[in-house]
């Protein structure tokens, strides 16, 4: 029975005050007191309980009443710990107690084992005890309670769990508001809640909890503490807090430190991109095909941003297109001249995809669209000309596959009827999905992940390959690095003529700070430059 009442006297919020005294009386159900002491050092905290009950029933043999008796019993412990309560980090301890009771004429005692071990951490505490654990007349039921409380300004919230024996449990949480002088509990549970307040006046500081059990009984527990303690623990707080801001401005200065080192690595690298870029100008003013020339000035615009740069990429598209749409309406117009009219209708909706707001080539569609309309065969001409103009797109689709354009190839066949070429142009573009995804693992295994994800990404616009979603993800839960770490690899891979990875990567140190100037301009020119989506 010292064993049940003891575990009665616990509460869900253990308040370790160091170098206090705390008496509290407890009142259960009519017939049941309790009374506590408790006690703490710098180094050592116990408790003493004292109870009894009376009007227990005395029953016969065959369940007859035939009188009453009480019950009392008394108990105790103490813990050592291995370094003071308040101190920052974690404290052991262990110590003995002894459990004292008699019902009737029936008495029990028990010698038992305590420990405990108490956290105090950046912005929580922990406390873990473990009580009654021992030999005696009756073997003792051992408690376990574990309690994790974050403390911020004005309260400390977490949760607790109590197991006694191997079968009775209990968890809940608990809420603990402190406003000036007065402190506030709430603690529901499993078993019970709990609502309390304590006021503090000076020294003293006066309690007053009620617990209501589930079961239909309630609590009430009413008493003081006394502590001499609190002013050392303050001061004690004080000097931890004085050492963590020092070490913080260790940190603090550590971090300058990389900082200044990852600027003059930056202002390096921007050099040596920029070195490269100029030295791509040069290659394009040599090169002979209009296209490859454009296409390494737009990659050299990333670091070159000069106005010489932006003239020539605007000279030479201005050529490209130019050139493209006047051969486009030059073979329109010869098809119409010879009659071939559903030829004529076919090219000239190829050049309406691909310059839909251009006004010469809409100009040149509607001429082509009436004199086709004033055809007597008008509608097989249609007919015949839709025929072709799918053709054309599957030519197209084709051309862009053979030149590894798979993602333009890709949006082309996803508009296309169902069709035997259909069906061919998807097996064509799954092959080269299966090949960026073997691409994408070779740089896992090198732990590139943003190159990883640049080929995996690539690959699911290609064709939705579930492989590649499935190593998206893992790639993606990889991905820890910072913005600067990513803007560094991209400007190590331009210089090196990696632009793929350089895009790779300053895709990603965008992602991670859109805000950043240096980083989206960057991010956008060579998004411009590679075509990509």
């Amino acid at each position: 029975m010292g064993f049940v009442f003891w575990y009665l006297g616990n509460g869900s919020e253990y308040a370790l005050v160091p170098r206090s005294v705390s008496v509290f009386h407890r009142e259960y159900f009519v017939g049941f007191r309790q009374e506590e002491v408790s006690f703490a050092t710098d180094r050592m905290f116990g408790t003493l309980k004292g109870g009894y009950l009376t009007g227990i029933e005395r029953t016969d043999d065959y369940g007859n009443v035939v009188g009453d008796y009480d019950a009392v019993f008394i108990g105790s412990n103490v813990i050592f710990m291995n370094s003071p309560i308040t101190s920052y980090g974690w404290s052991f301890g262990v110590g003995p107690g002894v459990l004292l009771s008699k019902i009737y004429n029936y008495t029990d005692y028990a010698l038992t084992f305590n420990a405990a071990a108490v956290g105090n951490l950046n912005g929580g505490s922990v406390l873990i005890l473990l009580q009654n654990v021992g030999y005696g007349k009756v073997l003792p039921t051992p408690e376990l309670y574990v309690r994790g409380l974050s403390h911020n300004q004005n309260f400390s919230f977490g949760p607790f769990l109590r197991l006694f024996g191997d079968r009775d449990i209990d968890g809940g949480f608990i809420f603990v508001g402190n406003l000036s002088v007065l402190q506030l509990r709430v603690s529901p549970s499993l078993k019970n809640a709990l609502a309390g307040l304590s006021l503090e006046v000076g020294p003293f500081t006066f309690v007053y909890d009620y617990e209501y059990y589930w079961i239909g009984y309630s609590t009430h527990r009413i008493g003081f503490n006394v502590s001499w303690g609190k002013q050392r623990a303050l001061e004690e707080r004080i000097e931890r807090h004085e050492r963590m801001l020092a070490e913080h401005e260790r940190k603090i200065e550590s971090q300058e430190r990389e900082i200044r080192k990852l600027k003059g690595r930056i202002k390096a690298l921007e050099g040596k991109a920029r070195e490269y870029a100029r030295n791509l100008v040069k290659q394009a003013e040599e090169e002979e095909d209009p296209q490859r020339a454009l296409q390494k000035l737009e990659i050299a615009y990333a670091f070159d941003t000069t106005l010489k740069v932006q003239r020539k990429i605007l000279s030479l598209k201005e050529r490209i297109v130019a050139k493209r749409k006047s051969s486009g309406m030059r073979k329109v117009k010869i098809l119409l001249k010879n009659g071939l009219y559903s030829e004529a209708l076919a090219e000239v909706l190829m050049l309406v995809e691909e310059f839909p707001d251009d006004p010469e080539i809409m100009k040149l569609y509607r001429r082509v669209k009436r004199t086709v309309e004033a055809k007597k065969n008008s509608e097989r001409i249609l007919k015949k000309a839709e025929e072709k103009y799918a053709e054309n797109r599957v030519e197209k689709a084709k051309r862009l596959i053979e030149e590894g354009r798979y993602v333009e190839a890709a949006r082309i066949v996803s508009t296309l009827p169902p069709s035997a070429e259909k069906i061919s142009l998807q097996r064509s573009l799954k092959e080269a999905a299966v090949r960026y995804v073997e691409t994408a693992k070779g740089y896992i295994e090198r732990e590139d992940w943003a190159k990883a994800k640049y080929y995996l990404e690539k690959a699911l616009k290609v064709y939705p390959l579930t492989e590649a979603t499935a190593l998206l993800s893992y790639v993606e839960s990889k991905m820890r690095k910072s913005a600067h770490v990513h803007y560094l690899k991209a400007l190590d891979l331009y210089q090196k003529g990696d632009i793929v990875g350089a895009f790779a990567h300053i895709k990603e140190a965008y992602l991670l700070d859109p805000k950043n100037e240096r980083y989206r301009n960057v991010y956008y020119r060579l998004k411009a430059a590679l075509k990509e989506d």
